[in-house]
């Protein structure tokens, strides 16, 4: 399940990149610095460098451990090298090594956990995660750690079929960063598999308030709301699927249908609205993301909409894109009740 988010924010981006500050004044430290921001970012989606890149960036981090085999930075490095490759089992070990030299590094204990996970071992990986959060509770150590160890727990939770169990562990990491958009869709899929599908709705609300195109997010709130019988709601899901997945037609198609199941659903008119300033077309945008503000003045898509547009919220919105037919519809299609023309 994790391999498959891509908007998670790099969890160890700013700690190893101070480790690797020790490094000033070498040739080394231009490549290495390099090699981190690629590797931290991209694992979460952005572009990829080329393999051969890599290899020659993992073959200079070889070579330090062989120069400098008891610095345990080097070793991180070399480490959270081989796990950007996917060689886990060679990423265990050196993040292990680490922890011979040091074995109250956080850095090691994170980096191991999600190594043993990449590898499949659940229960390895949950008892050095678990180390972190223990550690926490004695000492000083970063939040942005202590987040990603409740975050990957919450996740091996999950896959083991303990939703109540990872709920928990989530809160926890919601708490510490709130807009950690992965976290907020795990715990919906934890609520999901609980039964309890109102929270379900909310928590996904969140993920897709911070990533609006999150596809999975999406998907599982589809479910959600087919599970409900709202099937208003499950269209205005759907066609941010498509959205999210660059259909646009189908996305409009499915969220028009949305506001003439559910005329009041403001989130539908935001995501046509969305869909519109897609296409190029700014006014048909406007006026939904206008409509979607009467419905809901807090509706963000909406408000980020029309500040991009360069549009000022209105007291009173005008009527948004309403297909012939929509129930809020007057005759001619000019207005909805309620609504200033």
């Amino acid at each position: 399940m994790i391999s498959s988010l891509k908007h998670r924010l790099p969890d160890l981006a700013g700690p190893i990149l101070n480790h690797v500050i020790f490094w000033a004044g070498t040739l080394l430290v231009v490549s290495t610095v390099a090699f981190a921001a690629y590797y931290y970012f991209d694992q979460r989606g952005s572009a990829p460098a080329s393999q051969e890149v890599l290899q020659i960036q993992l073959s200079q981090y070889e070579q330090v451990v062989r120069d400098d085999p008891d610095n345990i930075t080097n070793r991180l490095a070399l480490a959270d090298a081989y796990y950007s490759l996917e060689r886990y089992d060679d990423a265990i070990a050196q993040y292990e090594a680490a922890l011979v030299i040091n074995d109250e590094s956080t850095l090691g204990h994170v980096g191991l956990g999600r190594a043993k996970l990449g590898a499949g071992d659940l229960a390895g990986a949950s008892e050095s995660l678990q180390k972190v959060i223990d550690q926490s509770k004695e000492a000083d150590i970063s939040g942005e750690l202590v987040q990603s160890a409740y975050y990957y727990l919450g996740s091996i939770a999950l896959d083991q079929q303990k939703p109540d169990e990872a709920i928990e562990l989530l809160k926890q990491a919601t708490t510490i960063e709130r807009s950690d958009s992965d976290a907020w869709y795990l715990m919906g899929t934890a609520y999901r598999q609980s039964g309890q599908l109102d929270e379900a709705v909310g928590a996904l609300a969140q993920a897709v308030l911070f990533v609006p195109d999150f596809t999975e997010a999406y998907e599982q709130l589809a479910l959600v709301y087919d599970e409900k019988g709202a099937s208003g709601e499950a269209l205005y899901a759907r066609g941010m699927v498509a959205y999210s997945t660059g259909k646009l037609d189908e996305a409009a198609e499915q969220l028009q249908a949305a506001t003439r199941a559910s005329p009041t659903l403001a989130e539908a008119f935001a995501g046509l609205g969305l869909v519109r300033e897609v296409q190029g077309q700014g006014d048909a945008a406007i006026v939904a993301y206008r409509q979607a503000l009467h419905l809901n003045p807090d509706n963000f898509n909406a408000r980020s909409g029309l500040a991009r547009l360069s549009q000022p919220e209105p007291a009173a919105s005008p009527e948004a894109e309403l297909p012939a037919g929509h129930p809020g519809a007057q005759a001619g299609g000019d207005s909805q009740p309620g609504v200033t023309p």
